[in-house]
């Protein structure tokens, strides 16, 4: 495995992103894929599975299996991202996407908070990383990101023209995972297999960005209940519980300002 040094010097002024392999096992790997996809099934009736013809994303991941939870706050991606944005960070999302197949491109982008902004985009402080997680091979046929190296140090837009010529589709083994920088132009590419290719997503922020997603959202006490430290810290509870404990005081007459 790379230094952790190494690979965030490649996020920041390299390449944009790094593979890591191994991050998972392939029973662990196999385990997260097989749950997505029966969540998938599973919340499509309730009308809680976003989707379209060729993609369906998942949402509140967090809540619904004890893998997610391992993967979410692991121990190799906390390092990298916190060695950019800092140890004081928050999750903006933590999410599944399927792509069908005949799933075309998704569409050049930067990653939220970017695409909210107007350019030129910040250079520093970083907003944010994504980690895309290979919990199936990623292979040429089905649909495997594809980044354009360097484009994080543009501080732009993505340029379609600019990206066709230097775009790189990145594949891996089940249990990879792809880190990238949020201003790194990126997309999927076709799904020309047979069968659904499954990612998780999760996204990661400086505190004082405000999450596209409330991580809370969907909260189960008894994930929270067994939440280590960082992962309370990723979920911003530790705010809420002192807001709540404050309020608490308010109200029995206990608070010294």
């Amino acid at each position: 495995m790379k230094d952790i040094v190494d690979m965030v010097d490649e996020i920041i002024v390299g390449k944009g992103y790094v593979l890591i392999p191994e991050l998972l096992s392939p029973t662990q790997a196999q385990e997260a894929r097989s749950l997505v996809l029966e969540l998938a099934e599973k919340e499509k009736p309730l009308g809680k599975v976003l989707l379209d013809d060729q993609r369906e994303r998942i949402y509140g991941l967090l809540y619904k299996g004890k893998i997610f939870e391992l993967m979410v706050q692991h121990p190799t991606v906390i390092e990298v991202i916190e060695t950019i944005v800092g140890k004081d960070m928050t999750l903006g999302t933590f999410s599944a996407h399927i792509l069908n197949p005949g799933a075309t491109n998704m569409g050049v982008h930067v990653d939220y908070p970017y695409w909210t902004m107007k350019p030129p985009f910040p250079a520093y402080p970083v907003l944010e990383i994504q980690v895309i997680w290979m919990v199936e091979d990623f292979t040429q046929e089905n649909g495997a990101p594809v980044f354009a190296p360097g484009s994080q140090k543009l501080c732009s837009p993505p340029d379609l023209a600019h990206f066709s010529k230097i775009a790189e589709k990145v594949i891996g083994k089940a249990g990879s995972g792809v880190i990238s920088h949020g201003l790194c132009w990126h997309d999927t590419s076709v799904n020309y297999s047979q069968k659904p290719r499954v990612s998780i997503l999760g996204n990661y922020a400086p505190k004082f960005v405000r999450p596209m997603k409330n991580p809370l959202d969907d909260m189960q006490q008894e994930v929270i209940d067994r939440a280590t430290p960082k992962l309370k810290q990723l979920l911003g509870y530790e705010f809420k519980s002192d807001i709540y404990k404050d309020v608490q005081r308010i109200w029995s007459g206990n608070w010294n300002g």
